[in-house]
C-alpha cells in the first residue's frame, strides 16, 4: 500500500547554501521528474544539457552503475542495521547514526537502506535514523523519501555539515568544513565511504581531486564502529592523492568491511590473495585478550546470492613503518 506524502514539503533551497534540483538526481546523477516532486517546479527540458553534467559528481554518477546497485542491495540486505552475531532475518536495530562522506556510491546505498526500511517496516514500529554528511546530493535522496514515505520521516533525518559548497563534487569544502569534520566527537553506527580508487596489497586510498582530501580523510577518521569502504571493480587500483589508509580507518572502529564485486573466478581468487596479504601487513595476533581487538573483512558481492563471498581477519593493528 502506498504511504501518505508530505504535505507542502520544502525545496531544498530551505537549506542556506544547498542548491534545490530535482529528486531523482540523488539516485541517477541527473535531473528530471520523480515521485513527490512539489506542484509547480518547473522540469528541465529533457533534451537540453546543462553544465552540471559534467562536473565530477554528476559525470561519476553512470560509472559502474550496475556494481554500485549490487552492492549497495547487498548492503541493505545483509549489514544494515543487523546485529552482532545475529542473521540479516532476525530484527534488526531501529536506531543509529550514520556518517556518509560525499559520493555517488554512498548515495546509492544510502537510497538502498531507505528502500529496505519502506519494505520491512512493520506496523507500528519506527526507526530513528540520522545521516551526518558534507555531502550535497544525499539531502536530496533522504528529501525524496520522505516526499514519499511521509510517516516514516524519521528515518531521514539530515545533519548537514557546515562549510562553503563546492559544485563540482556537490560537497561542501575548503577550511571551514575540514576544521570542522577534524573536530567531531560524535561515535557513530556506521560511516559509509569511497574513494576513487584502492590499493588492495596497501590498504591506501585515493582521491582524484587534491583539494578533497583533507575533509575525505578527516571524515574517514571519525569513530563509527563499523566502517564500510565500497569500491567497483574499476577503482582497484593506485591512482590519484593518497587519502587515508585501512589502518586509520581500524583506529578509530571496531571492524572495517571492503566492499566490491565479483567479476572472474580468477580475479576474485587474486582479489582474495592481496587482502590476505593486507591483513598481515596491518594486523598481528594479540599478545593478550584485554587488547584492542579489531576485524577486517572482505565482501565480494555477486550477480546470483550463491556467488557473494567474505574473507576476515582479527588482531590489534601493527605499527606501521
Amino acid at each position: 500500500m502506498r504511504t501518505q506524502k508530505r504535505p507542502n514539503d520544502h525545496q531544498l533551497s530551505d537549506v542556506p547554501g544547498l542548491p534545490s534540483e530535482p529528486a531523482d538526481r540523488a539516485v541517477n546523477g541527473h535531473g528530471g521528474s520523480a515521485p513527490g516532486k512539489p506542484n509547480g517546479t518547473p522540469e528541465a527540458a529533457p533534451t537540453e544539457k546543462t553544465l552540471e553534467d559534467s562536473w565530477w559528481s554528476a559525470s561519476r554518477a553512470q560509472i559502474k552503475a550496475d556494481q554500485k546497485g549490487l552492492m549497495a542491495q547487498y548492503f541493505a540486505r545483509h549489514h544494515f542495521l543487523v546485529r552482532e552475531g545475529e542473521l540479516p532475518e532476525a530484527p534488526r536495530e531501529t536506531v543509529a547514526t550514520i556518517a556518509v562522506n560525499q559520493g555517488t556510491t554512498p548515495n546509492r546505498v544510502v537510497a538502498e537502506c531507505l528502500k529496505w526500511v519502506s519494505e520491512h517496516r512493520k506496523p507500528g514500529e519506527a526507526f530513528f535514523l540520522t545521516w551526518y554528511t558534507p555531502g550535497h546530493v544525499i539531502p536530496t535522496t533522504l528529501r525524496s523519501f520522505k516526499n514519499e514515505h511521509w510517516p516514516m520521516r524519521t528515518a531521514a533525518k539530515l545533519f548537514l555539515f557546515p562549510g562553503e559548497v563546492d559544485d563540482e563534487t556537490e560537497s561542501v569544502s575548503g577550511p571551514d568544513a575540514e576544521e570542522y569534520a577534524e573536530h567531531v566527537r560524535h561515535r557513530f553506527t556506521y560511516a559509509l565511504l569511497s574513494g576513487y580508487s584502492f590499493d588492495m596489497s596497501t590498504g591506501d586510498v585515493y582521491f582524484y581531486l587534491p583539494h578533497e582530501v583533507r575533509l575525505q580523510k578527516a571524515c574517514a577518521k571519525m569513530f563509527a564502529a563499523h566502517k564500510f569502504l565500497f569500491f567497483d571493480t574499476s577503482k582497484l587500483k593506485r591512482e590519484g592523492e593518497v587519502g587515508y589508509n585501512v589502518s586509520d580507518l581500524l583506529a578509530t572502529a571496531d571492524t572495517v568491511t571492503i566492499y566490491t564485486v565479483s567479476s572472474t573466478p580468477e580475479k576474485d581468487d587474486w582479489v582474495k590473495s592481496k587482502f590476505k596479504s593486507l591483513c598481515t601487513r596491518i594486523l598481528k595476533p594479540p599478545s593478550n585478550p584485554e587488547q584492542d581487538i579489531k576485524t577486517l573483512r572482505l565482501q565480494i558481492v555477486g550477480a546470483a546470492e550463491g556467488q557473494s563471498s567474505c574473507v576476515a581477519d582479527k588482531g590489534v593493528i601493527a605499527s606501521r613503518e
